[in-house]
């Protein structure tokens, strides 16, 4: 944990120390532009985001951009710019003006979510000053989609890089991976080919194959790595994706090189990199090159190469996929934006979307946040405006010993609480999502209301009089 907390400070300091680079995008600008000034901008707003890096800004002018956008992590997009070449910052107020010519708009056309975090962020991204509207989620698998949990939650199995329309029949790589060692160094593993070329390699698909033989003679060693001299076999990359279940799928296996090949060359790396996946890493194969060697592949650049069998490289996982008969309503979830953990929609108008599950206008995952957005005129069975996927630890809350009204509330409302006991003085605490405490203080005996956060989002309110606690959830939208 020590760790992680330092590699994230570092990559922050990294962030605010590096000049950020700043595109431009407006309706009228010219694809294939450095996207560097107005002069020079864009009209391309997917590929201004995909161009940028973590604490690149991407700057649009008002106008209106169609179709389904992806959050990057770390890039932050604002709107309401007027393109103004002698005052680069002149921006309008989404807020403040009903002007379509004044807004950046951002319009899924009634035929696809607008904006989507597929999964959650290090780093906190912010799309801001945006109208987002008229977003309504479709269900055709492709390659390149996500892959979510088969039990319903917001939980992503895998990415599909193969996929036949016509039989529903695909394959998905693991979100999932660990650094392991291929095992078996200097060891013969008897009926298993060996890949003596790249050419031989890059052709090989028997990975399924290839890892029950790798099991069958290795086994389930599980050496202590945290010792100096761990054996070079074992808790090795094979035998890490047979025992992974996640999303309710088991029976992953080892990919060949010939099977990484193709995840490559379906074109998913941009994908496979905005679900977290670290693909400037060596990723093991199945494929053999002998006793002491197998097959490594790397994504940045599709190369393949023999890495010794004792190396750390990355495991990850491949799976077969049927299209279900009847898809999760997670996949239509949020029918303007769908938010994970760090994702951030600040200034924001959203209206006149339609999700057939979950929140109408935004769905906001465990993480996510809203901060001062309009969200109106939208449609959902669950969440007509907002739905908030309760976070882990805060399960709903029901007491009959007092009861709070509105609830949910407004931003920036007011609630009361009546306790069903006699009037005494009253200790309140409001904590956040995250486990932080927003609010606290003490009513007199006669006090039994309190303004809200303007922070949208699931707190647990809890109280304390004389010698009784009572502890409800607030959602405030």
């Amino acid at each position: 944990m020590k760790k992680t907390a330092i590699n994230i400070l570092f990559l922050v300091l990294t962030l605010s120390c590096f000049a950020q680079k700043k595109y431009y995008v407006k309706p009228d600008g010219i694809p294939g532009l450095s996207g560097n000034s107005w002069s020079w901008a864009t009209n391309d707003l997917r590929e201004a985001v995909e161009k940028a890096v973590a604490g690149d800004i991407v700057y649009v002018a008002a106008g209106t951009y169609y179709g389904g956008f992806v959050m990057k992590e770390g890039v932050t997009v604002m709107g309401g710019y007027t393109a103004n070449r002698d005052n680069p910052t002149e921006r309008n107020n989404v807020m403040d003006t009903t002007d379509p010519a004044k807004q950046s708009i951002l319009d899924g056309k009634g035929e696809q979510r607008v904006l989507t975090q597929y999964a959650p962020f290090t780093v906190p991204t912010t799309w801001e000053g945006f109208v987002i509207q008229n977003g309504n989620p479709s269900v055709e698998f492709k390659i390149g989609n996500v892959i979510y949990s088969t039990t319903g939650d917001a939980k992503i199995a895998g990415i599909l890089y193969k996929y036949d329309s016509a039989t529903g029949a695909g394959m998905m790589f693991s979100v999932e991976e660990s650094g392991k060692q291929w095992g078996g160094y200097e060891e013969a593993i008897s009926g298993l080919p060996v890949d003596g070329t790249k050419e031989s390699a890059g052709t090989d698909l028997a990975g399924l194959a290839h890892s029950e033989t790798i099991l069958s003679v290795l086994g389930d060693h599980s050496p202590d790595f945290s010792q100096e001299d761990y054996p070079l076999n074992g808790n090795y990359a094979a035998y890490w994706c047979d025992t992974l279940t996640t999303g309710g799928y088991t029976d992953w296996y080892l990919p060949s090189a010939g099977e990484l090949q193709e995840v490559y060359d379906a074109g998913v790396k941009a994908q496979l990199k905005n679900l977290g996946k670290n693909v400037t890493e060596g990723y093991w194969t199945s494929s053999h090159a002998g006793n002491a060697l197998a097959w490594a592949y790397y994504f940045n650049s599709g190369y393949l190469h023999p890495a010794l069998k004792y190396v750390r490289h990355t495991a990850g996982a491949i799976h077969p996929f049927t299209t279900p008969e009847q898809p999760d309503g997670i996949y239509f979830a949020g029918g303007g934006v769908f938010l994970s953990g760090n994702g951030i929609l600040e200034n924001c108008i959203v209206k006149n979307n339609t999700s057939t599950s979950r929140g109408g206008g935004v769905y906001v995952g465990r993480g996510g946040n809203l901060v001062n957005c309009l969200v109106e005129g939208n449609e959902a069975p669950e969440g007509k405006e907002i739905y908030y996927e309760t976070p882990t630890g805060i399960p709903p809350v029901k007491n009959t010993d007092f009861r709070i009204y509105p609830n949910p509330v407004k931003s920036g409302a007011q609630i009361t609480i009546d306790l069903n006991s006699d009037k005494v003085a009253v200790d309140y605490q409001l904590v956040n999502a995250a486990g932080v405490t927003v609010m606290k203080g003490k009513w007199g005996t006669n006090e039994n209301t309190l303004t809200v956060p303007v922070q949208k989002g699931i707190y647990i309110l809890s109280l304390h009089s004389g010698t009784k606690n009572y502890k409800s959830k607030i959602i405030i939208n």
